[in-house]
C-alpha cells in the first residue's frame, strides 16, 4: 500500500509501471508491504541475512520496521487490506523477529461503536497492559438496562474476528462501516460467551470460526431452541474428549474453583465413566462448566474472550469463582477478557480504569470511569455509582417512606412491623427520617 491510500485498482502503488520499470524512490519512501503469508518470510529466512533484511527495508515491511508499522497501522488500507487475512496480524508482530526487529505488541487500543439512533459513537479505551501486578487482563462495560452493553459486545466481536454475515454476503471487510477500533491490537483469536437467551453476537459455522478464529459459547442450540441441561452435560462430555493434555492440566489446576471434587483427574481424564458424578451436577454448574471447558477449547495465545453477562443463572460464590477461573486461564495463555456485567461482583474484582460505566442522556451515549478505586470496594458503593442508584428507584427506601407517613412518624411503630431487626443500614435511614435528612418521595 502507499501512504493514504484510497480505494480503488488505480490507487495501488505499482499500478501505473509498466513490467521491468525502476521503481521511483520517492514512491518506495512511500509504501509499506506486509505479506499474510508466513511461507514469504520462510523464503527469505533462506536467504543471505543482509540480503533479506534490504528486500524488507526496501520494501517498508510493518513487521520488520516498527516505525513503518507505527506510521501506517491506523489507515484504512492497512487495516483492511494488509491485515485482512488473520493470520496478517500475527506476522505483523512476529515475522520480523527472526530478521533482528524490535518486537512490540499492542495491549492498548480504542473502539468506537456507533448504535443505532444514537448520535455520537461509544467511545472506549482499552488498555491491558500490566501496571504493578495489578490485575488488568480483564475489563468490564456496565450499565443499566437499555444502555446498548448487548450491542456493544456483539459489535466488538465483529471488529476484534471481522466476522460478520452481512460483510460476507456483500463481500466487504466487516471494517467498512461506522465503526472503528485504532490501533489493531496484537489479538489473534476471538471467543463469544454469554449467559442470555436474548444476547446479539452473531453465530458462525465450524467453517467460518476457523476461517476468522472465532467462536461462540451461548445458550441458543443450533437448532433454534434453548440447550437443556442434557444438551449442556453433552457438550462438557464432548469438549473433555478433545482438550489437548496441556490444556486438561490447566483445567485441573483452575476446576476447583467451580466445583467440589475430590479426583479432579479422573473427573477430568475419565467423562464417560463418571456419569453419576457429571449428572450431580446443578444446572449453573453445568453452565459455568460448559462455558470453561469451551473457552479452554478454542483459545490460544493473545485471545480475547468477549462475555456477556456471566452473573445469569449463577449464585455469588458460583460467580466468582468462574472469575477466579476465567482470569488463571488468561493468565496462561496470554490472553484479555470484556465482560459486560449487571454485577458489582464483577467491578468488585477490577481496578477503576478497567471498569466502563455506560450511561446514556436521550439519545447522546456517555462512556464514564469510576471516580474512585474499584478493586475490594463495598457491593453498595459499586452499586450507588456504578448503577446510578437514584431517588427515584430508591428500593427499601421508598417502603420506609411510605410506613414512616403512615404510621404517624413513629419511627418504633416502624421498628416494630420489622420485630425491631432492622438492619443498620435501614435503621440508620429510619433515624433520617426523624430527624428530617432523609427527602420523602
Amino acid at each position: 500500500m502507499k501512504d493514504n491510500q484510497v480505494e480503488g485498482f488505480e490507487s495501488r502503488p505499482f499500478q501505473n509501471l509498466q513490467p521491468g520499470a525502476i521503481v521511483p524512490s520517492e514512491l518506495l519512501d512511500s509504501i509499506c508491504s506486509l505479506s499474510p503469508h508466513k511461507k514469504y518470510y520462510d523464503a527469505l529466512a533462506e536467504l543471505e541475512i543482509d540480503l533479506a533484511r534490504d528486500v524488507l527495508t526496501t520494501l517498508n515491511d510493518a513487521s520488520f520496521l516498527l516505525n513503518v508499522k507505527l506510521r501506517f497501522q491506523e489507515q484504512p488500507c492497512f487495516q483492511i487490506s494488509l491485515l485482512r487475512e488473520l493470520e496478517a496480524r500475527e506476522l505483523l508482530d512476529k515475522a520480523g523477529i527472526p530478521f533482528g526487529a524490535e518486537q512490540q505488541l499492542i495491549n492498548a487500543f480504542t473502539a468506537k461503536v456507533l448504535l443505532e439512533g444514537a448520535s455520537a459513537p461509544h467511545e472506549f479505551y482499552f488498555d491491558f497492559y500490566s501496571k504493578l501486578g495489578a490485575p488488568r487482563r480483564i475489563q468490564s462495560i456496565v450499565g443499566l438496562n437499555g444502555v446498548g452493553k448487548t450491542q456493544v459486545m456483539a459489535r466488538l466481536a465483529m471488529l476484534m474476528s471481522r466476522f460478520s454475515k452481512q460483510a460476507i454476503k456483500e463481500k466487504r471487510s466487516a471494517l467498512q462501516g461506522d465503526d472503528a477500533i485504532n490501533p489493531i491490537p496484537s489479538i489473534y483469536g476471538v471467543v463469544a460467551v454469554s449467559f442470555s437467551a436474548f444476547d446479539e453476537f452473531e453465530r458462525p459455522t465450524q467453517l467460518q470460526g476457523e476461517k476468522f478464529k472465532y467462536s461462540y459459547c451461548g445458550l441458543q442450540h443450533p437448532r433454534g431452541r434453548l440447550k437443556s441441561k442434557e444438551d449442556l452435560l453433552d457438550e462438557i462430555k464432548t469438549t473433555l474428549v478433545g482438550l489437548s493434555y496441556e490444556k486438561r492440566e490447566i483445567l485441573k489446576k483452575v476446576l476447583g474453583n467451580l466445583v467440589r471434587i475430590d479426583d479432579l483427574d479422573t473427573f477430568i481424564d475419565e467423562p464417560e465413566n463418571n456419569k453419576i458424578l457429571y449428572e450431580r451436577l446443578s444446572a449453573g454448574q453445568r453452565l459455568a462448566l460448559n462455558c470453561v471447558f469451551h473457552i479452554l477449547s478454542k483459545i490460544d495465545l493473545r485471545t480475547l474472550i468477549l462475555f456477556d453477562e456471566p452473573e445469569l443463572h449463577l449464585h455469588p460464590q458460583l460467580l466468582t469463582g468462574l472469575l477466579n477461573t476465567l482470569s488463571e486461564i488468561l493468565e496462561s495463555q496470554d490472553s484479555f477478557a470484556i465482560i459486560a456485567t449487571h454485577s458489582p461482583l464483577v467491578i468488585q474484582q477490577l481496578p477503576m480504569e478497567c471498569v466502563h460505566v455506560l450511561r446514556r442522556d436521550r439519545m447522546t451515549p456517555i462512556v464514564l470511569k469510576p471516580t474512585f478505586q474499584t478493586f475490594g470496594e463495598s457491593l453498595s458503593e459499586l452499586t450507588k455509582f456504578v448503577f446510578s442508584s437514584t431517588e427515584a428507584d430508591r428500593d427499601y427506601r421508598s417502603v420506609l417512606d411510605r410506613m414512616y407517613i403512615e404510621s404517624n412518624h413513629d419511627i418504633e411503630a416502624v421498628r416494630a412491623i420489622f420485630s425491631n431487626q432492622l438492619s443498620l443500614s435501614a435503621d440508620i435511614y429510619l433515624e433520617s427520617l426523624r430527624e428530617g435528612k432523609a427527602p420523602l418521595q
